[in-house]
């Protein structure tokens, strides 16, 4: 597998994947998402992911969900991420917000391939509510 990264001028970049998807970044944040936020996109993306499959292989209904993320950075250069939480707010029928937190520390402790590679530099943790749909 490879992804291929080809500079745009000042701190600007193109990333292209194996698949042939491509998206821009910038280390000032001035043009694109630098580096580092497109992480914690992956981070989030991924553990959203998993918490659907697996709150709809319980048989939930989800029709929605929102994951924030909120970080913090070491106090040292290079200020590294020291910490993270994932606030998921999903919306469904016939589960809790007590099932999506279950959910949600089954996906990070077990299932996202971005929280197992991130978790053993940084301290990973997960909030949940829930939002019952509308009929």
């Amino acid at each position: 597998m490879s992804i291929q990264v080809k500079w745009n001028g000042d701190c600007r970049f193109k990333v292209t994947t194996e698949q042939g998807f491509s998206f821009d970044i910038d280390s000032t944040s001035e043009q694109a998402p630098c580096p580092t936020e497109v992480l914690l996109s992956a981070l989030g993306g991924c553990s959203a992911t998993d918490v659907v499959l697996i709150l709809q292989e319980q048989g939930f209904e989800v029709t929605g969900l929102e994951n924030s993320v909120t970080f913090t950075l070491t106090e040292t250069e290079p200020r590294l991420y020291q910490s993270a939480n994932l606030h998921f707010v999903v919306e469904g029928r016939g589960f809790s917000a007590a099932d999506v937190l279950v959910a949600a520390r089954e996906a990070v402790a077990k299932h996202c391939h971005v929280c197992l590679m991130l978790s053993p530099a940084m301290d990973i943790t997960c909030t949940a509510a829930f939002l019952e749909a509308g009929i």
